[in-house]
C-alpha cells in the first residue's frame, strides 16, 4: 500500500544546465558560462526548520559536461583556516566543503566529497549513513577528480577579517 508523506516544505532543487564551453578548473569563474546560471538559494541545515539558520552563507553553481560536473561553492568565513593536509584525512573536523552524490536517493551506496581551503582532498564512499554506523570506505578515489580553490583573504591568520 503506498502511503502518502506530507513535507512542510517541498525540497529544494536546482537545475544543472550543459556546457559546451570550456571550464578551466581553478576556483575562479572567469568563464563567461558561470556568469549563465543562477546561484542556488542559500543553504541551510540538513534538518531544516528543525535548526537555525546558519549566520554565514554558503551557495553553490553547477554546470555538467560529457566528461564532468562542475560545482563551483562559494562560502562565507570571516577567518579562512585549514591545518589538514593529508589527503584522505577526516577533514571535516575543520570547515570544509562537501558534495554528497547518491544515485538512487535512497541514502545508502553513496560518495562524498571533502575539500579545505589549502585544497586537501576526501573522497570516499559510504554503504549507509553515519548514524547507522556506516564505516567510510577511503580506498575508494574519484577517477578524473580536479579542484581549484580562491581564497578572498588570508589563511590561517586570525589577526584579520577575511
Amino acid at each position: 500500500m503506498a502511503q502518502m508523506i506530507l513535507l512542510e516544505q517541498p525540497p529544494k532543487h536546482y537545475v544543472c544546465y550543459r556546457t559546451s564551453g570550456e571550464i578551466t578548473v581553478n576556483g575562479k569563474l572567469d568563464e563567461k558560462e558561470w556568469s549563465l546560471v543562477e546561484w542556488t538559494d542559500t543553504f541551510v541545515d540538513i534538518e531544516g526548520d528543525k535548526q537555525p539558520i546558519p549566520y554565514l552563507k554558503t551557495k553553490v553553481k553547477m554546470l555538467w559536461d560529457d566528461n564532468y560536473l562542475y560545482i563551483a561553492a562559494q562560502l562565507e568565513e570571516p577567518h579562512l583556516w585549514a591545518t589538514y593536509t593529508e589527503r584522505e584525512s577526516v577533514i571535516f573536523h575543520e570547515n570544509n566543503f562537501e558534495v554528497f552524490i547518491d544515485p538512487n536517493g535512497d541514502t545508502h551506496n553513496y560518495y562524498e566529497y571533502e575539500v579545505n581551503a589549502l585544497g586537501t582532498e576526501w573522497d570516499l564512499m559510504m554503504t549507509m549513513p553515519y548514524r547507522y554506523y556506516g564505516l567510510p570506505i577511503n580506498a575508494w578515489d574519484i577517477a578524473g577528480l580536479k579542484a581549484g580553490i580562491d581564497l578572498q583573504g588570508t589563511l590561517n591568520d586570525p589577526s584579520d577579517v577575511d
